[in-house]
């Protein structure tokens, strides 16, 4: 799959953070920190399940717009490469 394809699940989740405050707030509340290095290298290696997990920790599907966009996007690579 090309790099583009990963490259906006990640910029994804990262518009999501950042548009809407939930990552300091969620590290904040319940002292957890998402590792954005570890999310990338899991989209990168095409670890859709474990990245999916991952994510869930800290957002679900319903949360947001956001959410879905990138729940959605992380499915499509994993359909696309399967």
């Amino acid at each position: 799959m090309a790099n583009n394809s990963k490259e906006q699940v990640i910029f994804s989740v990262l518009q999501h953070f950042g548009d809407v405050g939930v990552k300091e707030t969620h590290e904040r509340e319940s002292g957890l920190y998402f590792a954005m290095e570890h999310f990338k290298n899991m989209i990168l290696k095409g670890k859709w399940d474990e990245a999916e997990k991952y994510l869930s920790g800290f957002t679900k599907v319903e949360d947001s717009d956001h959410s879905i966009k990138i729940y959605f996007e992380l499915r499509k690579q994993k359909y696309l490469e399967t």
